[in-house]
């Protein structure tokens, strides 16, 4: 009678001291960019009939060369500020207030749940 509210997938705000830790397959392309791999289904029938039909099994999601390195950062060991700082020093005035693009940048691939987070505190 009446729906389930399900709570928000998106983290409202990401904490400097998060620690991401990606939950995707991904692969670099010949130019160093990386590209996620996502399965198109997790259905056991539909991923027999992509597979009859020929297809890939996966969506490719092409990062930026931001993106790619901030992915390549989240190795699990660092935080989001720590990520951020790299960036700053790699990318200098190209990259505009990096710790708010990649606190933004975790939050939206947190909403697809392409990568969790770790706090400090939590064991591994």
């Amino acid at each position: 009678m009446f729906a389930k509210i399900r709570p928000p997938r998106r983290p409202v705000s990401v904490g400097q001291d998060w620690i991401p830790q990606r939950t995707l397959e991904w692969q670099e392309d010949d130019e160093g960019k990386v590209f996620l791999l996502k399965e198109k289904s997790r259905n056991q029938a539909m991923k027999w009939l992509i597979r009859k039909a020929g297809k890939n099994q996966f969506f490719r999601i092409h990062l930026d060369r931001f993106g790619t390195k901030a992915w390549q950062l989240a190795d699990g060991s660092r935080s989001v500020a720590g990520i951020a700082a790299v960036m700053r020093e790699e990318f200098g005035e190209d990259l505009k207030d990096p710790a708010e693009r990649v606190a933004r940048f975790f939050a939206m691939l947190a909403s697809s749940r392409f990568v969790v987070f770790r706090r400090p505190e939590d064991p591994e």
